[in-house]
């Protein structure tokens, strides 16, 4: 089975792309038979019934290229219709895709956004370019503004934790010993991204499923900050704490980043 990655609905835009390629080269050669056709009618006059069955057949063809061209038109309009319904999160849609592809897709983020906010910006860059739909980063976001307000050097209670996700005690030794063994600098946004990356793969594979699986909504940034936050972070009242940051999710930063 292939596994497709999407990225900025690329398999769309490239049908749409090529459909439209071929369109136009329809209705290019569609003009110059026409012309051809124009030509062979003057000189009908001349020529007698030659000319006369030259144009006849002329127009037969041109009516199946004015059918083929309409055509085309309905498919770049269906997969258009299609592609927007499946960045929306449309079930249906996506069942559709992954009937036409045979295969599973990884949706739904892009690695060159720029809201304004550069802190904000990296760290999603980053984990599109990890694999994470929107929904995921969304639910990522949103358990970072409410463990750091985003400062990657920020120390919290009582010393005890550090940075982004406020790594506690032990996991602040690994995040060090991490970015240490490989090269990167634990104080900033690349080096607290790729330790949270592996952590999650290597000590939260539930949390990191959840993740990578959660459908591209609204909805779905809910329930990846949520899930973030009882079992990854894991605060006190953590259940309460997940709604809290599920809703943070699902608003704020999923009509920031979402759509």
């Amino acid at each position: 089975m292939e596994d497709y990655k999407v990225s900025d609905y690329g398999i769309f835009n490239d049908a749409i792309s090529t459909t439209k390629s071929f369109t136009d080269k329809i209705t290019s050669i569609q003009t110059d038979m026409n012309n051809c056709k124009s030509k062979l009618n003057d000189e009908s006059v001349f020529m007698g019934p030659i000319c006369d069955s030259c144009v006849q057949g002329f127009g037969t063809v041109d009516g199946e290229i004015t059918s083929l061209v309409s055509n085309f038109g309905t498919i770049s309009s269906y997969l258009n219709d299609t592609a927007t319904a499946y960045k929306n999160g449309d079930t249906e849609a996506m069942k559709k895709v992954l009937s036409i592809s045979g295969g599973t897709l990884t949706v739904g983020s892009s690695s060159n956004v720029s809201t304004g906010d550069a802190t904000k910006d990296d760290i999603y860059n980053r984990l599109a370019d990890k694999g994470f739909n929107n929904a995921a980063i969304c639910g990522i976001l949103a358990n970072m503004e409410h463990e750091s307000g985003f400062d990657t050097t920020v120390v919290g209670d009582n010393g005890t934790s550090y940075g982004l996700c406020q790594w506690h005690n032990s996991r602040w030794e690994n995040l060090n010993s991490f970015c240490s063994n490989n090269n990167l600098d634990p104080s900033t946004v690349e080096g607290q991204v790729e330790y949270l990356c592996w952590e999650l793969e290597n000590n939260y594979p539930g949390v990191y499923d959840t993740l990578k699986n959660v459908p591209n909504t609204a909805q779905g940034a809910h329930d990846a900050a949520y899930k973030w936050t009882v079992d990854f972070e894991i605060p006190d009242d953590r259940y309460n704490r997940g709604e809290q940051r599920g809703n943070t999710a699902s608003s704020s930063y999923w009509e920031t980043y979402g759509v």
